[in-house]
């Protein structure tokens, strides 16, 4: 059998895909931090939207 060059060694080398990361389907319960971390973010939008609501009523209020 023929030998290969280096140089085409290293053409098939360079071919080759390396393996993907898969995803696999595990569902996961999400850990204690990042629930924290989501009940943090509720309560700041809700803030934020209780505020914009004040804001509006008290804007239409003044006009």
């Amino acid at each position: 059998m023929k030998q290969f060059t280096e140089a085409q060694v290293m053409a098939f080398r360079d071919s080759i895909l390396p393996p993907t990361r898969r995803s696999y389907d595990v569902i996961r319960e999400p850990t204690a931090a990042e629930k924290r971390s989501a009940k943090r973010c509720l309560a700041t939008r809700r803030a934020i939207e209780a505020y914009q609501e004040a804001l509006a009523i008290r804007l239409e209020m003044e006009l």
